[in-house]
């Protein structure tokens, strides 16, 4: 990691981590969901590249579409800041799933909602995005 690299993963550690649920207590993942929505509205991202590029830009992790179906879409975020999160036991990625559920219902027009969990061998989360 390079010195700005080190400077948006610390940061972003201390709001997610520390600060933000100190601040919004047993409502924070709720919260945080709702609010990554407002974010992808708010940057227009409303396609894969543009979702992707902002991820890295945000220091979140890769994120990677794995699968997509009739109704669904599956999304795998990797990279050493989810790995380090998912290893202090932080399994909160509820911030992450509403920029990307909110993503997918501007590109695909369509009402959407997500979900996380962590990935096989804690490698990474796996986002997965339900529209009608």
């Amino acid at each position: 990691m390079n010195e700005s690299t080190e400077q948006i993963y610390f940061i972003n550690q201390l709001y997610h981590d520390f600060i933000l649920p100190d601040i919004l207590g047993e409502d924070t993942p709720d919260i945080l969901y709702w609010a990554g929505k407002h974010v992808a509205r708010k940057y227009e991202l409303s396609n894969l590249d543009d979702l992707t590029q902002f991820f890295a830009m945000a220091g979140f992790g890769q994120l990677e579409q794995v699968k997509e179906t009739r109704r669904q879409v599956i999304f795998q975020l990797s990279g050493q800041s989810v790995t380090d999160r998912l290893a202090s036991q932080n399994n909160d990625f509820a911030l992450e799933s509403g920029i990307v559920a909110e993503a997918v219902q501007l590109e695909k027009e369509r009402e959407a909602e997500a979900a996380f969990s962590p990935a096989k061998h804690q490698k990474g989360v796996q986002i997965t995005v339900q529209f009608d």
